[in-house]
């Protein structure tokens, strides 16, 4: 609840990017990032989630210091930032990549196709360089992404005007009912992942790897995908930018992302 100014125990601490943690140019504010290093001297596990690629969260995390897992691709992987390890990977199956990309094609829809952390379309264009200048990552253009038959991808986006993708989502959603996990990450991008795939899960299988009760997670989010997140730890907080189901369902909603929100909220209820 707003204003609420009690403490909370903490041993772990999940932190959306784009709308959460990260003002709306994609940067990290100072004080954001002094926020989560002192929950880091104060033991406590510090893990990125996004449903952004690895690579494009890694230097996110170094510039906070952190060697620490990362959930990245809403939940389709957790890798750890400083070594190569890749603690959990639950890929698109190959037959339902190729229905979307099918659909998009049909369709003229600009789509990401993100394979081995590698970010692979038909062309580069006006959203692919949104895309990679929100993230960082550049795209590769191969023609036809047809090509890329029998992968196994991370991640599927649309990328187009929210007013093209809002009947689009409803429609996907529908067609690709317990084939995939369909959902809207911006105003701009549509997601496809495996159905088994929630930043949630992600998040409880981390917890339990490192032996920490669900009791002690806090979890920071903003937009649709982050429902899993937050309902998932033991305390969800809200950006006060939000989208009114992450709201509904926090524990307690902090300021904006523009508004330094995170850091504000861990100082608050956390250290």
């Amino acid at each position: 609840m707003e204003g609420d100014t009690r403490k909370i125990e903490c041993r772990l601490a999940a932190f959306d990017l784009d709308g959460t943690l990260l003002s709306s140019d994609h940067t990290l504010s100072p004080k954001n990032r002094e926020a989560l290093q002192a929950l880091a001297a104060n033991d406590i596990l510090v893990v990125l989630v996004s449903g952004r690629m690895h690579r494009s969260i890694q230097p996110i995390s170094d510039q906070i210091g952190l060697e620490n897992p990362i959930i990245s691709y809403n939940g389709g992987m957790v890798r750890h930032a400083t070594t190569t390890e890749v603690y959990h990977h639950t890929p698109v199956p190959t037959d339902d990549a190729m229905a979307v990309v099918n659909d998009c094609i049909e369709q003229g829809l600009h789509l990401n196709f993100c394979l081995n952390d590698e970010l692979y379309v038909a062309e580069r264009n006006a959203w692919s360089d949104l895309y990679e200048a929100r993230t960082g990552v550049p795209a590769t253009p191969i023609g036809d992404l047809r090509e890329l038959a029998g992968e196994t991808p991370t991640k599927l986006l649309i990328i187009h005007t929210p007013e093209k993708l809002q009947p689009l989502l409803r429609r996907f959603q529908t067609n690709y009912a317990e084939k995939l996990y369909v959902t809207q990450t911006q105003a701009e991008y549509i997601e496809f992942m495996n159905p088994e795939v929630t930043k949630g899960r992600a998040l409880t299988a981390l917890a339990n790897r490192f032996n920490i009760p669900m009791d002690t997670v806090v979890a920071f989010g903003d937009s649709y995908n982050d429902e899993s997140l937050l309902k998932t730890a033991g305390f969800g907080i809200a950006m006060a930018n939000a989208v009114p189901p992450i709201r509904d369902c926090a524990d307690f909603i902090t300021t904006t992302n523009d508004d330094n929100g995170v850091a504000k909220a861990i100082s608050e209820l956390i250290l």
